[in-house]
Formats: structure tokens, sequence, C-alpha cells
């Protein structure tokens, strides 16, 4: 039976070395958990944390939208398309699928082309209902599609502001760090 001591300590060479095995295949799946979690948490603190937390820039008062929801997110396909890509060895990679990640992440100030398409035509009208019990008549405006018209293939100048959700972070580093000293912790505490 082969041992070794450390910090006065004796240990089993082999028990060591299996639980490293066990510890060192599930740490990078661990490891890319958090830096998920954390890309994640940027949609709920509308901002990216480094050192600090810088708030991501508003929307323009003008938008058509603007209903007070949080920012990059409308029905979070952003959000949700960050994901744990790959995991194999030593390595994990993370990733955001959303064909605008980058550039929302980085920002993006140019021209874009803009396919041929077809938009929807709305019209309104207004519902009368009456209330049988109380004879109460109350009307609504109802929208409804009436049609769509063709939209010519054009090209349009874009300004995204970067409204940073991914990369590096001495927060999530910090994070990463505590998960990295539990997994040593098990190898040589079991």
């Amino acid at each position: 039976m082969r041992t070794f001591t450390s910090n006065g300590k004796p240990y089993d060479f082999k028990t060591v070395a299996a639980n490293y095995r066990r510890v060192s295949a599930r740490l990078p799946r661990a490891l890319g958990g958090v830096a998920v979690n954390f890309f994640k948490d940027s949609f709920k603190r509308q901002g990216w944390l480094d050192k600090r937390t810088e708030k991501w820039p508003a929307r323009k008062k003008s938008a058509k939208r603007n209903t007070g929801r949080a920012i990059l997110i409308d029905r979070g396909r952003l959000r949700n398309s960050i994901i744990l890509a790959k995991v194999s060895g030593n390595m994990a990679v993370v990733n955001a699928q959303a064909p605008y990640a980058a550039a929302h992440n980085e920002g993006f100030k140019g021209r874009v082309k803009v396919k041929a398409h077809e938009r929807g035509v709305y019209s309104k009208y207004k519902a009368v209902s009456t209330n049988l019990e109380t004879g109460k008549t109350r009307s609504r405006t109802m929208t409804y599609q009436s049609g769509s018209r063709k939209v010519r293939a054009h090209s349009r100048q874009m300004n995204l502001p970067r409204r940073q959700f991914m990369g590096d972070s001495e927060v999530m580093f910090k994070k990463m760090d505590v998960v990295v000293t539990r997994a040593v912790d098990q190898i040589f505490n079991n």
C-alpha cells in the first residue's frame, strides 16, 4: 500500500488518484454551469458585473414597445440561448446561440441589409357587449389583422449600444475558485 503525507496527514495514493479522476471528470461541466448562470444573471442585474456593475444603457424613449419591461428581454430568446455548448476533457464552451447575441454583447454600428418580407396590416373595430344580468353595455376597441403588404429589400442604419452579458469577470472567476477549492477538498477528504 502506497501512502504519502501532506501537511502532516497521511493519504492513500490509490484513493487520492481515484478521487482526482472522478472530480476532474465533473469539474469542467461544473465550471461551465457557473459561467452560464453568471451570464444569465446579467439579465436580472440589467448590467455587466466585473469589478463593479456596469448598467446597460436605457432604451430610446421613442421606442414603440417601451413598456417598462427589462432591457434585452422580450420573450427571453437571447437569455435562453446561453448554453453549455461543449464539454470535453478539461474544457467547457459556453455559447449564446441567438444570431444577434454578438451584436448586443459587443455593440454594433453600421448598415444592415433587410430581406424582402411581408408585414401585417392591422385594423380596429369597436366591440360592444351587454351584461345580461345588469343590462350595462360595454365597448372595447379590438385589433385584427386585415391583410398584409410586401416590403421590398432595403438597407438600414443600426446603432446598437454595447450591453455586455458575456465575457471575463473577476466576480465570476471568484465563484469558479470556490468550485475548484471544493473539488480539491473532495480529492483529499474522501
